[in-house]
């Protein structure tokens, strides 16, 4: 048995790992009515529907050829030429209090592996983490294994909540200039802290949101994603609006910025959305930005945990 960095070779044994916990795999057909089918069967997007990208061979190759490039850690626990276990990570160095850190961004474990195994794989995540200082990990609040797991091999605690927010896009009153920005390059979100829809890390977010790696996919972009520079009166910040999957009046919104959320960055985001055709933009924050958010603002009872630990 061991623990190491993945490599492209690797790609089909991860993807059984991640497809194996999809109990039924399914589609709509022609008259919008649900079928189930095998995995043969289904394209590329229709695999993706089930859990993104490493639902596929093809584009699990894409994404981890994306984190081999220096984007991030991919690792894998192997036993006898066997896959048991696929975690990925990465460093971030955001706005106090969180600083730098290591971000725990996926963790999956066959069901089989022994609690060695899982102690094995904490281990090598742990020792890469020494050199920021800390680890941190996200679950949503309801997965109570997943938050003892990450107790047991990690040693967290609970830093913050974040709860996502549906609020409506409307034009406002107040002075800000933006303009699209399709600039890459992770070093321009140093220190910067991840404002708005962190329900992971800021590092982890911009790899997976901001960079657009499925154009060979039409289904995918299909929805619509506008990625903006702005200034509101001196706050700026980088700001993603991307249509949800089945509401396309409706944008997610993330927001990398040197501070967080203010009045406002939040009456620009809301004008933005408005301007670019949405109706309802949904916003995940902690309570002390949400203290911003207006009253009439729903709110989803589902939370996200953002939980660390110093190594």
């Amino acid at each position: 048995m061991q623990v190491r960095q993945a490599t492209i070779d690797d790609t089909q044994k991860i993807v059984r790992l991640h497809t194996a916990r999809v109990p039924i795999w399914q589609r709509l057909n022609a008259l919008s009515q649900v079928e189930n089918l095998p995995y043969e069967d289904l394209t590329i997007y229709e695999r993706w529907l089930h859990g993104g990208a490493w639902m596929s061979l093809e584009t699990g190759a894409i994404w981890l050829s994306h984190l081999l490039s220096g984007s991030g850690f991919a690792y894998v626990l192997e036993d006898k030429e066997r896959i048991l276990a696929y975690a990925e990570a990465f460093i971030n160095r955001e706005l106090t209090p969180m600083g730098a850190h290591l971000h725990l961004a996926n963790w999956l474990v066959a069901e089989e592996s022994s609690d060695d195994d899982r102690l094995a794989l904490a281990d090598a995540i742990l020792r890469d983490a020494r050199g920021p200082g800390r680890l941190s990990v996200d679950y949503p609040a309801y997965d109570q294994d997943l938050a003892t797991a990450y107790r047991k091999y990690f040693g967290t605690a609970e830093a913050f909540r974040l709860t996502r927010y549906a609020l409506h896009a409307q034009i406002g009153q107040s002075f800000y200039k933006s303009q699209d920005f399709d600039k890459v390059d992770a070093s321009m979100i140093e220190d910067w802290a991840l404002a708005v829809g962190r329900l992971t890390s800021p590092r982890a977010l911009w790899e997976a949101e901001w960079i657009e790696h499925w154009s060979g996919i039409p289904q995918i972009i299909e929805r619509a994603k506008h990625r903006q520079y702005v200034n509101a009166s001196g706050h700026e910040a980088l700001v993603c609006f991307h249509q949800q999957l089945y509401n396309e009046r409706n944008a997610d919104v993330y927001c990398w910025s040197p501070r967080n959320l203010s009045t406002q960055l939040l009456v620009a985001i809301r004008d933005m959305g408005h301007r670019l055709g949405f109706r309802t933009l949904t916003l995940a924050l902690p309570d002390f930005s949400a203290k911003l958010l207006p009253a009439d603002t729903a709110a989803d009872p589902n939370e996200q945990v953002i939980a660390t630990a110093k190594v």
